[in-house]
């Protein structure tokens, strides 16, 4: 009976210490639900990823209470808190604000900037990156990829290239895009004014590339170097397979842990961009 009863108040203690937090991430101006946004703890590989309609579930049990919880979206400016004032907030929505950028249109003459593709290109079969998920959980805790981009000039960001070399799933898969500034040789701050997400399906690879255009999404680089990171957002039974060049470097991080830098291979990311022309000194 004494063995019962030191079983059942372990139990209740466990339960009650139990901090598994749930809640919704919503838009501060629309207050309509965020799919797919990651939350997690800042530097650590802990976290999760919200669902098609914005709900989220951390475990912050063990994790160390003066560390913050952070939710980093494209288009929306960084929700931090401390984690114990967010575990003993009453409401755990989390609400996002826009960012609104006023941007001057810019004219693009033929005569001052010019296309070019920069970044990685094979189409490797044997080489690459490949996820395989049975459409659990573990489907969502892939790792962003990036890839560095050396600039020194102004250019505009016109399209994303991602080569895959397999594509086997049982649903759509949601990718997110993300910009970042270099910082300290790591991928910095976002430096984009909107959400870069789409649905991916196999119809839309065209000779073993995903082209996601963002033309229209004004994404201006000032002669800075910055990184272009990938990461798969939804779940899915399959398997897909990034190509990859060997002896080239990739950034990976789960949810919010550091980057780490693996100069090993790197998944075949590539952007075509409009770049500045250099003015011709005249003698």
């Amino acid at each position: 009976m004494k063995t019962q009863l030191t079983l059942l108040f372990l139990s209740i203690f466990c339960i009650s210490n139990s901090q598994v937090i749930t809640g919704k991430i919503l838009s501060s101006e629309s207050k309509q639900a965020i799919a797919y946004a990651r939350i997690g703890v800042d530097g650590e590989n802990i976290g999760a990823i919200a669902n098609e309609t914005g709900i989220y579930k951390i475990d912050l049990t063990n994790v160390d209470k003066s560390k913050k919880v952070t939710v980093q979206l494209g288009g929306y400016y960084p929700f931090e808190q401390s984690v114990q004032n967010f575990i003993n907030s009453g409401n755990h929505n989390i609400t996002l604000k826009e960012k609104v950028t006023d941007i001057a249109e810019v004219k693009l003459s033929p005569k001052i900037y010019e296309n070019k593709n920069w970044g990685i290109n094979t189409k490797a079969k044997k080489v690459g990156f490949w996820y395989s998920s049975n459409g659990g959980s573990e489907a969502n805790m892939l790792e962003e990829v990036a890839i560095f981009f050396s600039n020194r000039k102004k250019v505009k960001l016109e399209k994303i290239n991602v080569n895959i070399n397999q594509f086997t799933t049982d649903k759509p898969v949601v990718l997110n895009f993300n910009i970042y500034s270099n910082e300290n040789n790591r991928p910095g701050q976002s430096i984009l004014s909107e959400n870069l997400s789409v649905k991916l399906t196999e119809d839309q690879i065209k000779d073993g590339t995903f082209t996601y255009d963002v033309s229209d999404k004004s994404i201006w680089i000032d002669k800075e170097s910055f990184y272009v990171s990938v990461q798969i957002m939804s779940g899915f039974k399959g398997k897909i397979g990034l190509s990859a060049a060997l002896l080239s470097t990739v950034y990976l991080r789960s949810y919010y842990d550091k980057w780490q830098k693996i100069p090993v291979g790197a998944p075949a990311i590539n952007v075509d961009v409009k770049i500045a022309k250099d003015k011709k000194i005249k003698a």
